[in-house]
Parts: C-alpha cells; sequence; structure tokens
C-alpha cells in the first residue's frame, strides 16, 4: 500500500467573502502608507489628510477606493501583489467584493 504524501495547506488564498477583501484593502493602504510617496497621490485624490485615515480606514467606500488607485496604478499593484505575495487579480477580486459588500447583507 502506498503512502500519500501530506496536502500541503498552502494553496492560494481565495477571496470569496468581504472579511478577506478587507485584509486585501488594509494591507494596500499599509503598502501605501509605508511610503510617502505612494501615499501622497492617493491622499490627494480621494481629497483627504493623513490625520484622517484612522477614521476611514474601515469604510468599505474607503477601502474600495484604495483598491481603485492601485488598480489605476499598475506599477504599485504589481509590487503591492509582489510584496503580499498574492496574484493581482486578487486586489481587483477584492475591490469587486467590497463594492458589492452592501448589496449582500450577512455576507461574512
Amino acid at each position: 500500500m502506498r503512502e500519500s504524501k501530506p496536502k500541503s495547506f498552502r494553496q492560494p488564498m481565495r477571496l470569496t467573502n468581504a472579511a478577506a477583501a478587507r485584509e486585501v484593502a488594509v494591507g494596500a493602504l499599509t503598502f501605501l502608507a509605508a511610503d510617502p510617496e505612494r501615499l501622497a497621490p492617493m491622499l490627494a485624490e480621494s481629497g483627504l489628510a493623513p490625520a484622517d485615515l484612522r477614521g476611514v480606514v474601515g469604510s468599505p467606500a474607503f477601502q474600495v477606493a484604495v483598491l481603485d488607485h492601485l488598480i489605476n496604478h499598475q506599477d504599485m499593484l504589481l509590487a503591492y501583489a509582489s510584496e503580499a505575495a498574492i496574484d493581482p487579480g486578487h486586489v481587483v477580486a477584492a475591490r469587486e467584493i467590497l463594492a458589492h459588500a452592501g448589496d449582500r447583507h450577512g455576507s461574512d
């Protein structure tokens, strides 16, 4: 009888719920905030000041805006995805989940 190898639990992350999507958005914001040259354009687009971030970080609309910013700046999208060890498509999927999270109550 052949012994089977243990299955790896390191499968690619699948974004299927709002909690996972929020995790991607918060990671993206952390990535942007780590470098003032990355953060400044996003803040300029949003009209927010750095001091405002703490109050809006949990807002789905703000999280969508953060992900939109990355999606619209492919170099930063690829850099974030590489640093976070995720597929860039997960950022797009997270954006879609968060944009429609209000449409599906209790989707967490």
